[in-house]
């Protein structure tokens, strides 16, 4: 390809000249004669350019600076390589990502796009490429050059490898038991090979079986603000480390890209976030878009049946170089899909999931982008080319809409969908796709609020007017109206005449509708010892009477959150007096009290960007005033377990965004650390003081004051 000369110049406050430098660029892609970005003075990159192509670019460099060893590492693992970097923990990662062929299908996909597309791809990877050339002494791990493609394999990786194969019902034994049978030489014990690009997967589901790693999303109506605009809440709960930390960026182009969000190191586009239009949240939903079939071989394992007929099995092999040893392995593919398992029988187990080849993530982003109406953002939203995700968006047209969004497969409902299926019987076939008119979803509901939490669709609101029996079983997943949908609908009923500021406070609630189960059936069991053993109730006296008074929020200060929070982890409500007398112990033990406020154990550490280095007691750290979802709290907060019962976080409230939809689109935000992922930046954990105490920073979005409050301000230009 014949690329363009850009060079990075330093203006406004740094006032510096550097040289030229050559970065690639297609012709019908040109990335811009000149981009410019503002840092504010929290880091965030505010990036202005003539063409979309242009500020993509510069969000790829301004990604880089702020975390490239994060952005290889992720291309990394989604190109099957993990292993040759972290060993034999990403070896059954590798595994799975060559037999899905994510490099195969990622490249198609890529050499398929639009040309507007192809455009932004070949920008974001020239960025990054650009990165690499200014900063020759930057790490590398592996990676030399950034190619287009990667970041649509990452979009694979992390969404198809990394979820959507265990929702689909693929078990890790049993993909042990296929990368077993398909290696061509004996392989030592791998009994450690797991999932290894989850952050802590034992810890992903909570004692009442919630899973953790969910998050929130509210709209409410000009009914409810003071303004008379909806406003809406942003709020992902991920892991804090690794693959799924965020990074906030708002990105401006002369040709109509307008768009201030978050995404992933390593995405090319924010994919939450907003405009002066409109804006979008997301939270995992978890319906089935995915299907486990045993398929039946012949003796040879070159034909497998279906109906009265056999059909050749694709085979190929791939090498995974682990340890610096080379690994081969064969691959075997049937018309559902790969072989990615076996069952405790040997049974050859394929994962088909729903437009895995198709792809067009960022293809549907970019068209919602751009979208000017509700409706011609509905129409980008109809192609459901993002397979997941309960989607929330308001607009200043004065819209809020919620929509159980899926690409769900259209199935005979004869059949159990749950389970493995037949591959040998062609009615397990599927038959197209549902399409958006037939998913659930809410639009402007009366009592001006929408919300939900990985929570049922059909409470998304109250008296909501959808049904489950209206839908197909296979529809809509497990889930439950868990408590954090309790309380957010406790929350949005009683808000009104919000303004900016006050529902961002609204957002970092702490109340713990788990209290208001469990405690009475304490305080009785305390009331009815206290009658039969004064002397033995008399222990209790003190701790019982503080979580009588206590007002139920999470707050740095107190007793009771400390007393309640670990009495429940312990025993999920059912321990009484035993478990809570074995509580103080234990902070006896440990602080010389059981009187312990909540922020003295409960604590937000940044000991490396990646996750790899343990809490230290010693590091710097804050109070941290939420508490686990599973309890109830908005503002989610889940822990590791440090020294002394000190609990660091490790997921939970990543983000927050709150967006007024009048005119200008006046924001508030917060990331759980910082910006950038530089041990030495003052964008490392600059963020984490604000996160301690529930407040936000502002996100803004007009221009002359982001360049009136711009911390640093740099051009990438071109030479034509």
């Amino acid at each position: 390809m014949q690329w363009m000369l850009f060079h990075i110049l330093c203006v406004a406050l740094l006032g510096c000249d550097s040289p030229d430098y050559d970065v690639a660029s297609e012709p019908g892609a040109r990335a811009a004669s000149e981009i410019t970005i503002h840092r504010d003075e929290w880091g965030v990159p505010h990036i202005y350019g003539p063409t979309d192509a242009s500020v993509v670019f510069g969000a790829g460099y301004a990604q880089a600076e702020d975390n490239w060893a994060q952005v290889e590492d992720n291309f990394i693992r989604a190109l099957g390589r993990g292993a040759e970097v972290h060993g034999r923990d990403a070896l059954m990662d590798d595994y799975l990502v060559r037999g899905m062929q994510i490099e195969a299908v990622s490249k198609a996909e890529y050499e398929r796009a639009p040309a507007d597309m192809r455009a932004l791809y070949e920008a974001y990877a020239s960025g990054l490429n650009q990165f690499l050339k200014d900063h020759p002494n930057a790490e590398r791990k592996l990676l030399e050059e950034i190619q287009p493609w990667y970041t649509i394999a990452l979009i694979r990786f992390k969404y198809y490898h990394n979820e959507f194969l265990g929702y689909a019902g693929l078990a890790q034994s049993q993909s042990r038991r296929a990368m077993s049978a398909s290696s061509f030489s004996a392989v030592p014990d791998d009994r450690e090979n797991t999932f290894a690009s989850l952050a802590w997967p034992s810890e992903v589901v909570s004692p009442n079986g919630e899973r953790s790693l969910g998050s929130n999303e509210w709209a409410i109506s000009g009914t409810r603000t003071e303004s008379g605009f909806p406003m809406l809440l942003i709020n992902p709960h991920v892991s804090f480390f690794g693959l799924s930390t965020y990074w906030e960026v708002h990105l401006e182009s002369e040709e109509g890209l307008s768009f201030s969000g978050l995404t992933r190191f390593g995405f090319m586009l924010p994919y939450m976030g907003n405009n002066a239009h409109h804006g979008w949240a997301y939270t995992d939903n978890y319906g089935d878009h995915g299907d486990v079939y045993r398929e039946t071989f012949n003796d040879d394992g070159t034909e497998y049946a279906f109906g009265n007929e056999w059909r050749d099995v694709s085979t190929w092999t791939d090498t995974i170089v682990v340890d610096g040893e080379e690994r081969k392995y064969e691959f075997k593919k049937t018309h559902h899909g790969p072989i990615l398992g076996r069952d405790a029988n040997g049974g050859a187990l394929a994962v088909r999931l729903a437009k895995y080849e198709e792809g067009g993530w960022f293809e549907q982003w970019y068209r919602m982008m751009r979208a000017s109406s509700f409706e011609e953002w509905r129409d980008a939203l109809s192609v459901l080319s993002v397979s997941y995700m309960n989607t929330m968006y308001a607009d200043a047209e004065g819209n809020i809409f919620y929509l159980y969004n899926h690409t769900i497969p259209r199935r005979n409902e004869g059949y159990n969908w749950s389970g493995i299926l037949d591959g040998s019987d062609p009615g397990t076939e599927w038959d197209g796709y549902h399409s958006l008119e037939e998913l659930p979803q809410i639009l402007n509901p009366e009592n001006g609020y929408l919300q939900n939490t990985n929570s049922t669709p059909f409470q998304a609101t109250t008296a909501a007017t959808i049904r489950r029996q209206d839908y197909p079983d296979y529809m809509v997943g497990a889930e439950r109206d868990n408590r954090r949908a309790q309380r957010s609908r406790q929350v949005l009923q009683d808000v009104s005449r919000a303004s900016l500021d006050s529902f961002s406070r609204t957002v970092w609630d702490t109340y713990m509708i788990a209290a208001d189960e469990v405690l009475g059936s304490l305080f009785n069991e305390y009331d009815r010892l206290r009658e039969s053993s004064p002397s033995r109730a008399g222990r209790y006296e003190e701790p019982i009477t503080l979580l009588r008074d206590w007002n139920r929020q999470s707050e740095l200060s107190s007793v009771a959150t400390t007393l309640f929070v670990l009495w429940i982890e312990a025993s999920n409500g059912r321990g009484g007096l035993d478990t809570l007398a074995r509580i103080m112990q234990q902070l006896e033990s440990s602080h010389g009290t059981w009187q312990v406020d909540w922020g003295e154990i409960n604590r937000l550490q940044r000991p490396d960007a990646a996750g790899n280095a343990s809490f230290d007691s010693s590091l710097p750290s804050v109070p941290v005033r939420g508490a686990p979802g599973w309890l109830g709290s908005v503002f989610t907060y889940t822990t590791r377990a440090g020294s002394k019962n000190t609990r660091y976080g490790i997921h939970g409230n990543s983000f927050v965004k709150v967006i007024e939809f009048s005119p200008g689109a006046p924001s508030k935000s917060l990331f759980v650390f910082g910006q950038s992922g530089d041990p030495k930046s003052p964008h490392y954990f600059d963020q984490a003081e604000l996160y301690s105490s529930g407040e936000m920073k502002p996100a803004r979005f007009d221009r002359a004051e982001i360049e009136r409050t711009a911390e640093n301000t740099y051009t990438l230009s071109t030479n034509r």
